[in-house]
């Protein structure tokens, strides 16, 4: 099936309200960036093969063929973005884009290739995580979540009033060679002298748990069986897992 042929299919699944909602011609051109001539010849050599019901001034809505394999294509967006947010840290709008890309070349031997990968046991997968490092052991680039400020009274609000706080995303910009740090806390930078740096303890792998998050938010509409009905099989349930497992320290 050429790339063509199954961008129409997946954008009528993602374009429509309801499963036998039809889709209009003039927004399926619309958001395939073709003329609505063209929209309308493909979509009637589509019903030709049994993939597209067409409905006059309605629109188009999936076969029961053309379900199946709007719903194959979407399964392998959805396995691509989780490994690449998950294994590569790509950011999730990132990711998506190249899932777009990559569902179209995956074949069905990757496709079992990609979910063996994501289906290892998930308390060997949580496993990976690094434990949270002290800022003064981080280098430049690292991101991460505070995890904990052991820090005396004096310090720990000053540092509160910086916004570093368990809970706080930062990164660390730079390390100097006496071990003191600057770091980016929301929208401003915090300079952190050796002392107080090595009381500091970023996590970095909460990042990694965030981006999983944000990349199964922005699949949500895929989580779907052929018939386009709620449905989470047992990968879904045991990455879902993972997502919630904490790091071990």
């Amino acid at each position: 099936m050429s790339e063509s042929v199954e961008m129409y299919l997946v954008m009528t699944a993602l374009l429509r309200s309801a499963p036998d909602q039809p889709v209009p011609l003039s927004l399926l051109a619309n958001k395939l960036g073709v003329s609505l001539v063209s929209a309308n010849e493909m979509c009637h050599r589509l019903e030709e093969r049994g993939l597209l019901a067409y409905q006059p001034y309605k629109g188009v809505t999936l076969t029961p063929d053309g379900e199946e394999w709007a719903q194959r294509i979407l399964s392998r967006r959805r396995l691509w973005v989780i490994f690449l947010v998950e294994n590569l840290g790509i950011e999730p709008e990132e990711a998506d884009t190249l899932a777009c890309q990559l569902e179209h070349i995956t074949s069905d031997r990757l496709v079992a290739a990609l979910k063996a990968f994501l289906e290892r046991d998930p308390d060997a997968r949580a496993a990976t995580g690094q434990a949270p490092q002290p800022l003064s052991a981080c280098t430049a680039g690292t991101r991460g979540v505070i995890a904990a400020v052991d820090a005396e009274p004096t310090a720990a609000a000053f540092l509160t009033r910086q916004g570093v706080v368990p809970g706080a995303e930062a990164e660390v910009l730079a390390v100097g060679a006496d071990g003191a740090v600057l770091i980016q806390v929301n929208d401003h930078q915090v300079a952190l002298a050796s002392a107080l740096a090595r009381r500091i303890f970023l996590d970095a792998s909460a990042v990694a748990h965030t981006a999983r998050h944000a990349a199964w938010r922005r699949c949500s509409a895929f989580w779907s069986c052929v018939r386009g009905e709620p449905h989470i099989c047992p990968m879904e349930e045991s990455l879902q897992q993972v997502a919630t497992t904490p790091a071990i320290p």
